[in-house]
């Protein structure tokens, strides 16, 4: 009976889709390699970076010498100058575009730091190797085989490819970084219940691998007190700029580009389309107090005898302080000092540099602070590490005699020599005692990189 079963039985292969796997692979690579020439003027592409920032492109493929042109945001002769490379169009995992010459989009993987700062061996964690996702209309929509970022392609117009061609998009540029370096504090204006709220703008240019090629808004919410922050990367075209990914989420809003308009204004344009027009303040928006801890982690006082802004009477202390490790039996110097702030445990941990001869050695000192609604600080000291506990002693004038016993606020303060801007922590009982604290970039970072300063008030 079983043999009569088997026999029975009719062999047939049966597929789960209309078409077989070799087939359907065809299909999309005869898809993507038709979409890439179908745009006689060329595509405008914008993509992320795992590691950096984001990067805008035009390009154009010839099917029938499997090259393509390009340019791209990265520096002012990328956006200007239209290079060669080959592409290629093969199966793999799926329909695969492959730049496999080297191109603007090869330099954001070079390895090498040295050709475009990313990392060693990695770059900016990008891809030369792009699986098809699909098209639709005028777009196509790629991901990266490895880092999974996605490049975004739009078919250009003949005027954005006589634009591109031209210089257009350095000239974009341009007038971006002109209109922000001559903005001191650029905010827009969101309404948020009965309140309007402003939402401080940073934009980092640079290629940076950190940092670069994004954009942050900063600011307070309709409490008063609540600080919010938003971040996206962004890469530039030919109308302004793209904030790639899933664009800039701030209080409940999501902001996907950035618009040069004719009078040479810029706007922020939400999903919905909302345009936000970008204004200038002459003062900070957002009170330091309330970012201390928040939007500003970290407070860095410098290796220094002196700094612009000190009080006399901080120089003074510093300098017994330095004298005391110097010839307190450890032959330590006291040079940098990091103090990091957490306003959610508030907690802050200060260490202290403190080398003795060629060997580094770090002290940590650990607080417990509160802060009042009006920005008061009060710290009290919790402890110790070893080295920590060796270094105490000898910095009573800083420690036991001020940091442990006054009240400080803290506020904005503008150098009058340079006009550079600085964050000064006020002691409230002893008026010339301070430290100031050069804000490398007001609410430009999370980290807060001032030579702080104790002054009194």
């Amino acid at each position: 009976m079983v043999l009569l079963t088997f026999a029975g039985c009719k062999k047939e292969e049966e597929l789960n889709f209309d078409d077989r796997p070799e087939v359907r692979m065809n299909q999309a690579i005869s898809e993507l390699n038709t979409t890439l020439t179908s745009s006689t003027n060329g595509w405008i592409g914008t993509m992320s970076t795992e590691a950096g920032g984001g990067y805008g492109f035009y390009m154009t493929f010839d099917g029938t010498n499997q090259v393509v042109q390009m340019i791209g945001d990265m520096t002012d002769a990328s956006a200007t100058t239209l290079t060669s490379s080959t592409y290629r169009v093969k199966a793999n995992a799926g329909a695969e575009l492959i730049f496999d010459t080297y191109n603007y989009i090869s330099l954001l993987s070079d390895p090498n730091p040295a050709s475009f700062g990313g990392a060693t061996g990695t770059g900016l964690k990008s891809d030369v190797e792009f699986l098809f996702e699909r098209s639709s209309g005028d777009s196509l929509v790629l991901t990266g085989k490895k880092y999974r970022q996605v490049l975004k392609m739009v078919k250009a117009t003949a005027a954005q490819k006589t634009a591109y061609s031209s210089g257009g998009l350095k000239t974009t540029i341009d007038k971006i970084k002109t209109f922000f370096g001559a903005s001191r504090y650029p905010y827009i204006d969101i309404v948020s219940g009965n309140a309007t709220i402003k939402a401080g703008i940073s934009i980092n240019f640079s290629n940076n691998l950190a940092a670069g090629k994004r954009v942050n808004f900063t600011g307070v919410l309709a409490d008063g007190k609540t600080v919010a922050g938003g971040a996206s990367k962004f890469a530039f075209t030919l109308s302004g700029a793209e904030l790639v990914g899933n664009g800039l989420l701030y209080n409940g809003i999501t902001f996907v580009r950035v618009v040069v308009k004719d009078d040479g204004s810029i706007a922020f344009i939400d999903v919905a389309g909302k345009e936000y027009v970008v204004k200038n303040s002459p003062s900070p928006l957002t009170p330091l107090f309330l970012l201390i801890g928040a939007g500003y982690a970290n407070v860095a006082v410098p290796n220094a005898t002196t700094y612009a802004g000190w009080g006399t009477e901080y120089v003074t202390r510093r300098a017994d302080a330095a004298n005391r490790m110097l010839t307190g039996g450890y032959a330590l110097r006291l040079e940098q000092m990091l103090y990091t702030f957490n306003n959610v445990t508030k907690k802050l941990v200060i260490r202290v540099n403190m080398p003795q001869n060629a060997t580094q050695f770090v002290g940590t000192l650990n607080y417990n602070y509160t802060r009042s609604d009006d920005g008061i600080f009060k710290f009290s000291y919790t402890g110790a590490d070893g080295n920590g506990a060796i270094i105490y002693p000898f910095m009573q004038q800083l420690l036991a005699q001020r940091l442990d016993v006054d009240t400080f606020t803290v506020d904005y303060l503008v150098d009058p020599a340079t006009g550079g801007l600085f964050g000064v922590f006020k002691s409230v009982e002893h008026p010339t005692y301070r430290r100031n604290v050069p804000c490398v970039a007001s609410m430009r970072s999370r980290v807060l990189k001032m030579e702080i300063q104790f002054q009194q008030v």
